[in-house]
């Protein structure tokens, strides 16, 4: 077995980090969305079994298409501008003739060969992506240049020549239609220009001919006469349905031969269908059986079977948040997660904007049966009561914290508010900063306390508990220093500067 597109196996490092969350945050619906997940990026790798190749007898027809990419291209009354509406023909004929063979050149006043006769389509589709008009500044178009070279590219007796072009410069095409008619190049004029017209672009704004006046290029009907007289067709506009009609009512065998095709039994629907009945497993009580059946085995590693679908998205979101100072976001991202990990983290982030009663009030909905955990949540419920004043009930928080678990900093805190009493006004940040201390659940690399509301009370790494790192300190915005005493623009006002928008000397 061996797979078609295996650069979709990449994808497969998304299930480690999904794996993680699920262990941490849930295990019904999360682990058969990460088995669906599994499948899926399977099927989409195509695995197949290879079948004995076979050889396949081809026919065409040399087929040249010759695009005109003088600076009058560049015109917008065939929209986006006809250089662009040229290539999004020339993309569809490749991607729905496989018959033919195809050979690209493009032309000013000289030709030149983008690309020799081959059925290649990536090559082809490539090729026409990364054709840049912005490098090409002449200004003229000359048509026998490109008949000439169409005719050396191809020895069959009548190749087709697909020509688009606004029409050119020259007032007759006789040498042209002539020269094609002599030579065997039926040839299709797509027709790239309307007869109204269009400006071209400059750096100035509008192209200006050498009186200075605005240029205006329309189409040159004159070079219909090559299509006519080779027995070819005129079709006007990027109308690439009617150059594939006629491409296949002139079709000849210019060429045959025979090419080898490796063919392949598809297995993509065994994974699909894998996926399937995982996803549904996911949403339906058949799943939640089968995946208690496991319940045993999975609890070796930790596994609990009570998150939602999004708690893991809404704990790193609510992470991120909080570790970048953005307390009020971090408590709504945490308030959509259902357990008592959500709750915590929620009481947390409150704690950090200084709501210390609903902090307090999410605290004494918890329940946990994890003495570790417990023991914190007494701790930051002491740091509320402390907050608020209430000393008495700190130190009976303090108390169970303690009889939990021990900590050194939930034995100073008692201490630091053993002889404090109801009625008194304690400002604990500055008159007892070196006894009180409320990070005992400080979260891994936070830097400095943040100013608002009060400590960290928040640990995040616990086992029920969904904020990993949530509490690093939010870097200053470095656009303004007030110590530096001047201010670095942003992008944006750099943008409007380019544009001419902002008052040099009063940019407000």
């Amino acid at each position: 077995m061996s797979f078609l597109t295996p650069l979709w196996l990449i994808a497969l490092i998304l299930l480690p980090p999904y794996l993680w969350g699920a262990r941490r945050y849930g295990w019904h619906m999360q682990i058969w969305l990460m088995v669906s997940l599994l499948f899926l990026i399977l099927s989409l790798t195509r695995p197949v079994i290879p079948e004995k190749p076979i050889t396949v007898e081809e026919a065409g027809s040399d087929v040249i298409l010759a695009v005109d990419v003088s600076y009058s291209m560049r015109a917008t009354d065939i929209a986006p501008t006809r250089l662009d509406a040229a290539k999004r023909v020339l993309h569809q004929i490749i991607a729905q003739d496989r018959e033919d063979r195809f050979g690209v050149l493009a032309h000013t006043t000289s030709a030149i060969i983008l690309s020799p006769l081959t059925k290649d389509t990536e090559l082809l589709t490539h090729l026409f992506a990364s054709l840049d008009e912005s490098q090409i500044i002449t200004k003229g178009t000359e048509v026998m240049s490109a008949l000439e070279l169409a005719r050396k590219m191809s020895h069959a007796q009548h190749p087709l020549v697909v020509l688009f072009s606004d029409g050119g410069d020259e007032l007759s095409y006789e040498k042209e239609a002539a020269y094609a008619e002599e030579n065997g190049l039926k040839v299709c004029i797509v027709m790239l220009a309307s007869a109204q017209g269009s400006t071209l672009p400059s750096e100035e704004g509008s192209l200006k001919d050498e009186d200075g006046h605005i240029v205006v290029s329309s189409r040159n009907d004159a070079i219909n006469l090559i299509a006519e007289q080779s027995g070819g067709k005129v079709i006007d506009g990027a109308d690439a349905t009617s150059v594939i009609e006629w491409i296949e009512r002139e079709r000849s065998e210019d060429f045959a031969g025979s090419t080898t095709v490796t063919r392949y039994q598809e297995l993509f629907y065994f994974p699909l269908v894998l996926a399937l009945i995982a996803f549904v497993l996911a949403y339906t009580s058949v799943g939640e059986r089968v995946s208690k059946a496991f319940i045993p085995l999975l609890a070796l590693v930790g596994i609990s079977a009570n998150a939602g679908l999004l708690d893991y998205p809404y704990q790193t979101l609510g992470s991120y948040a909080y570790s970048h100072g953005n307390y009020e976001r971090s408590a709504q991202w945490y308030g959509r997660i259902d357990s008592e990990g959500g709750r915590f983290n929620r009481a947390a982030s409150l704690y950090k904007m200084g709501k210390y009663q609903e902090a307090l009030a999410i605290y004494r909905t918890i329940r946990s049966e994890e003495p570790l955990f417990k023991s914190k949540v007494f701790y930051n419920m002491a740091n509320c009561h402390i907050r608020l004043s209430e000393f008495e009930n700190a130190r009976t928080a303090l108390l169970k914290s303690l009889t939990l678990s021990y900590t050194p900093q939930a034995d100073q805190n008692l201490r630091a508010i053993a002889g404090a009493q109801e009625q008194k006004s304690l400002n604990v940040r500055k008159e007892k900063k070196d006894q009180f201390t409320s990070d005992e659940n400080k979260p891994t690399g936070e830097g400095k306390k943040s100013k608002e509301g009060g400590g960290s009370n928040m640990q995040s790494d616990i086992a029920s508990s969904g904020a990993g790192d949530a509490g690093k300190k939010a870097q200053a915005d470095p656009r303004f220093s007030t110590s530096q005493g001047k201010a670095a623009l942003s992008s944006k006002q750099y943008e409007l500067i380019n544009q001419r928008s902002v008052h040099e000397t009063k940019p407000w």
